[in-house]
């Protein structure tokens, strides 16, 4: 039995044996025991530490059965504006944030068609649609170091680095610096990096934090998306 400050999650009865079939009975019935009419501080704190291990389940759940979950979600937040707003503020937080060990635009966008249709959220599904993992990135102007102007399409290498950066964030300026002394980075033959400044974008790539970083293969198809350093670090020494 959860004690106070704990989230409430439901049992699963023990005839329900198959692993998909524990994880389709978890998800349905994941917040039954949960008040989303309690507005006060204590309860979403609750429904905080819920949602992490709801959206962590998400991910490792099927198709089916994820969008099975959200609908259950969607079903319960719908009567409830703050907790709305308030939940719609943790998928934000959680699955749009590149350094969130949470982060997936796969489940945000199940989770967003399940919520009720509104401007806000149709132009957010069509953001998060664009240069999705194994489609090929767009292209766009890039400026390099000497000034000229090439296109990304016309990068040579087996795998790009694409960095969207701004000139005032000094966080991009903190990965540069970092980027400078990772051997797999500036010792890598087969990688090429390059730059976009996001004042300069109309619209090809959705970035709502920088820096942002997308891995290319050689046909520029996305290998990983908004990714974070330790990550992409990870991915290039599997190559």
């Amino acid at each position: 039995m959860a004690q106070q400050g704990d989230f409430p999650y439901p049992d699963i009865p023990d005839e329900v044996e198959e692993p998909e079939a524990r994880m389709a009975y978890m998800l349905e019935h994941f917040w039954q025991d949960y008040s989303f009419a309690d507005s006060t501080a204590m309860n979403r704190e609750v429904g905080e530490q819920g949602m992490v291990d709801f959206l962590n389940l998400m991910q490792h759940a099927d198709s089916v059965t994820a969008v099975q979950g959200a609908s259950v979600l969607s079903d319960s937040l719908v009567s409830y504006p703050s907790a709305m707003s308030f939940f719609e503020g943790l998928m934000e937080r959680y699955l749009g944030d590149s350094d969130s060990p949470l982060y997936s635009d796969e489940v945000y966008v199940c989770l967003l068609r399940a919520l009720p249709e509104t401007p806000q959220r149709v132009w957010l599904m069509e953001q998060l649609a664009k240069n999705r993992v194994g489609s090929r990135a767009a292209d766009v102007l890039l400026a390099a170091s000497d000034g000229k102007r090439t296109r990304l399409y016309n990068v040579k290498a087996e795998q790009t680095l694409l960095i969207f950066f701004d000139p005032d964030c000094r966080r991009c300026q903190r990965l540069d610096a970092q980027l400078e002394q990772e051997p797999l980075i500036v010792q890598n033959p087969r990688l090429k990096v390059v730059r976009k400044d996001v004042n300069d974008l109309n619209g090809e790539y959705y970035v709502p934090h920088t820096p942002a970083l997308y891995l290319l293969d050689e046909k520029k198809r996305v290998v990983l998306k908004e990714t974070n350093l330790q990550t992409l670090l990870q991915r290039l020494q599997e190559f």
